[in-house]
């Protein structure tokens, strides 16, 4: 018997929120090492720009430069995923 049904229901089954959140960490693991660690110091550790330049011993503009180079890609992702959409935020 072949699972590919159960698969289709699976995804049908899945929230949008749930399928934001798969596509933003898959992107997130792809990003340049050095964009993502910028990334995760800024979102989830909560260090200012300033403190995570004297963190890693860079400038301010490399932070700033590196953060929005991670939000692009980021952004990029999830629009080519589908779920950027304007339809699916209603």
């Amino acid at each position: 018997m072949s699972l590919q049904p159960l698969r289709l229901w699976r995804r049908r089954r899945e929230a949008p929120e749930d399928r934001v959140r798969r596509v933003l960490v898959r992107a997130i693991r792809d990003l340049p090492r050095d964009c993502r660690d910028v990334f995760l110091i800024h979102r989830f550790v909560g260090l200012s720009v300033d403190q995570i330049a004297e963190h890693l011993g860079i400038d301010q503009q490399a932070v700033e430069a590196r953060l929005a180079e991670a939000l692009v890609r980021l952004s990029r992702a999830v629009d080519e995923a589908g779920c950027g959409g304007a339809s699916e935020r209603k």
